[in-house]
């Protein structure tokens, strides 16, 4: 009898850890939307929508079409966007965001993101990070292409130091012994 009731309370005790992970589960997912809707997530959708649209136009752009055409392009150019408006819409991609951030981030750690971005620097930081990052960018490959003509440089002298070398080089001996 006691072993049946403490199977069943180590039972019930399983469950109940269950239930309170699931609960963390819930506020940690609530904390994920919180991040989501603290720094508006929800534009990426138009600006990738923007992006298709142009992808778009540049896979047409060197069809040979006449404007006899234009009409059975814009169909099927509606028929892109429309495939485009199913495949990628914020009620669609939202739970993978949140899945991704809670794979990502603790409950507490989501939590202090949101609070971040809800005060007037997280805000501002929002607001300027695509032009930093851009910047950012644009100052990395500046150093790199300066840092990849100086390897050019560097490669010259390799090459200059391999053919003095090579003229300095004693002729090998036919006498067959090798060192």
């Amino acid at each position: 009898m006691k072993k049946y009731i403490l199977t069943l309370a180590i039972l019930f005790s399983n469950t109940a850890l269950a239930a309170d992970k699931q609960e963390i589960s819930l506020s940690h997912r609530a904390a994920a939307q919180a991040v989501l809707d603290a720094t508006l997530a929800q534009d990426v959708i138009p600006q990738a929508m923007y992006q298709l649209k142009a992808s778009y136009a540049h896979l047409v752009k060197d069809l040979p079409l006449k404007r006899a055409h234009r009409e059975i392009e814009t169909r099927y150019r509606e028929q892109a966007i429309e495939l485009a408006n199913k495949r990628l819409n914020w009620e669609q991609i939202q739970p993978e965001f949140i899945a991704l951030y809670t794979r990502t981030y603790e409950e507490q750690e989501l939590k202090n993101i949101a609070s971040f971005y809800r005060t007037e620097t997280g805000k501002k930081y929002l607001k300027n990070m695509p032009a930093t990052l851009r910047q950012s960018s644009q100052l990395v490959q500046a150093q790199m292409r300066d840092i990849r003509g100086e390897f050019k440089q560097i490669i010259t002298q390799l090459e200059r130091a391999i053919t003095v070398n090579k003229s300095q080089a004693p002729s090998q001996s036919t006498s067959g012994h090798h060192d």
